[in-house]
């Protein structure tokens, strides 16, 4: 999961946010649409991660280093959703938009 997650950050940081910064073009719904497709799959390793862990809810009577542990994971989730939902609803959404659609055409 980590290096999956590497690689798509290098992605966003090297290919996507660069072109995006200067006023896209009519490729940037390639890189998009894999960003969009990458979302997918990161959500269905959170989502067996999250089984794994009982939905980040440490096991009675666990240490404070477990407890540790599956705050770690809660605040993983919390933060990997929150980066999913901004790109896809809110950068993502506003390259959607017919305006925009017509300028990349």
């Amino acid at each position: 999961m980590e290096e999956e997650l590497l690689s798509h950050m290098n992605k966003e940081e090297n290919v996507l946010f660069p072109m995006l910064r200067t006023g896209g073009n009519p490729h940037v719904n390639q890189p998009i649409s894999m960003m969009r497709a990458e979302h997918v799959d990161h959500g269905a390793m959170l989502e067996r991660l999250l089984t794994l862990t009982n939905d980040a809810t440490p096991p009675e009577g666990a240490c404070n280093t477990w407890r540790a542990l599956y705050s770690g994971v809660a605040q993983f989730r919390d933060d990997l959703m929150n980066h999913i939902h901004l790109e896809n609803n809110v950068l993502f959404a506003q390259l959607d938009s017919p305006q925009n659609e017509a300028a990349r055409n």
